[in-house]
């Protein structure tokens, strides 16, 4: 699913109650993801009640290899942002698996 997929979705469930374009739901839209990005690289977390947790985290480094000479490589720490599920999204997903 696309940011233009969500904002399609979230115009075509409101347009009836609301005076709004599909180019201005595509905007919301986008603002809240720049929002959550701004968030994300401030290092702190994003929690949506009912949906999860984005949070960043990071990565220890290691010794890799390279694969063609064998020698051994450092790998760097590094940032990584990692989602936590709400157990109430866990709960639907399960639900929805075992129907299909």
């Amino acid at each position: 699913m696309t940011k233009r997929d969500i904002a399609s979705r979230i115009y075509s469930r409101c347009e009836e109650e609301f005076v709004i374009t599909k180019k201005e739901v595509y905007e919301i839209v986008s603002e809240i993801f720049n929002i959550i990005e701004e968030t994300l690289q401030n290092g702190e977390k994003v929690q949506i009640s009912g949906f999860g947790t984005f949070v960043v985290k990071t990565r220890k480094g290691k010794v890799g290899r390279n694969p063609r000479t064998g020698e051994e490589v450092p790998v760097p720490d590094r940032k990584v942002i990692v989602f936590k599920p709400s157990k109430k999204l866990l709960e639907l997903v399960e639900l929805k698996l075992r129907k299909v």
